[in-house]
């Protein structure tokens, strides 16, 4: 096995492993340290930062070892983002082929939004978005989707943007109220010429998972257009959350 490149980010990660194949009993610092090869002092710095992140539990009473419920967030996070990814992709597709537009699923990764799934429209529109690419959450429906619904305050929001584009952060933030008042986002040549988007967010327990758009040539969005847009979108959103029921 080829070494690792930072041995303490390699030990945590060993440990991570073996508590998680070793379940609710857990370990203790010797068992740990043994399974490392480390003496107790270097196993025991490497278990306290995990447990600084919550990633790694003590019990009081036993001194024993557990995953930490971070660890199980973190797994339960990443499966329900493919979840959502695959039963929402019937939906977008359905979507698409009604209204002959193109539809994308996104999600927030830092400062960017990353395109998850796109369907393409039933006439040509074209739109330079792709499956694993990425533009900027500020000056995209998409993203100000997401951002108008999570919890952030202007510094947070500094930190994670890092750079606005062409807005100030004065217009951001008037942008993000706007998007959260009237429930959906819009970007109309903002990010790409002659294409205008609107987007709203799929809600789990308040807190937005992800967002679905549609996308279409800006000299064709009116009023009209774009409320009976938003309309199917929550409808979309809603029906991914709180599915019918299906009788037998």
């Amino acid at each position: 096995m080829a070494e690792p490149p930072v041995r303490s980010v390699d030990k945590a990660l060993v440990v991570l492993q073996l508590l998680g194949d070793r379940g609710p009993e857990g370990l203790s610092l010797v068992d740990v340290a043994q399974a490392l090869g480390s003496p107790k002092s270097g196993a025991h710095l490497t278990l306290s930062a995990l447990r600084h992140r919550g990633f790694v539990t003590q019990d009081r009473d036993s001194g024993r070892y557990r995953l930490g419920g971070e660890a199980l967030r973190v797994a339960a996070s990443y499966e329900e983002k493919l979840s959502f990814r695959t039963s929402l992709l019937p939906l977008l597709r359905r979507l698409s082929e009604e209204i002959r537009q193109v539809c994308h699923l996104g999600v927030l990764d830092g400062a960017d939004i990353v395109y998850l799934e796109k369907v393409h429209a039933d006439r040509p529109v074209q739109v330079g978005s792709k499956i694993g690419g990425r533009n900027p959450a500020a000056t995209t429906a998409l993203g100000r989707a997401i951002l108008a619904y999570q919890g952030w305050d202007e510094a947070g929001l500094r930190a994670q943007l890092g750079d606005p584009g062409d807005l100030t952060w004065a217009r951001l933030r008037e942008v993000l109220a706007r998007t959260r008042e009237r429930g959906y986002a819009l970007d109309v040549e903002e990010n790409e010429p002659g294409i205008a988007c609107v987007a709203v967010p799929v809600l789990l327990n308040g807190e937005p998972c992800c967002a679905l758009s549609i996308s279409t040539l800006a000299a064709e969005t009116d009023s009209d257009v774009l409320a009976g847009y938003v309309a199917r979108l929550h409808a979309l959103a809603e029906q991914y959350v709180s599915p019918p029921l299906r009788l037998p």
